[in-house]
């Protein structure tokens, strides 16, 4: 599972939420700011990555036990 996370991360280990792909699976899940409007992957900040991963929690870590068993 740890692998599967530091795959997914690749080279933006220290910074995730400057990766391409995780912004651009943030913007498709439906991130919303605030007021309720998507963001789109150029609007995510640490901030709002780290809100993200900790209110989803659960269905991430359902996702990297789902994609270390492939």
């Amino acid at each position: 599972m740890t692998l599967t996370a530091c795959r997914l991360v690749g080279p933006y280990w220290y910074a995730p939420w400057r990766s391409p792909l995780l912004r651009w699976r943030m913007e498709t899940y439906g991130v919303t700011d605030a007021q309720g409007r998507l963001l789109s992957a150029h609007d995510i900040t640490p901030q709002r990555f780290l809100a993200f991963c900790w209110t989803n929690r659960r269905q991430l870590l359902h996702f990297l036990r789902w994609t270390a068993t492939l």
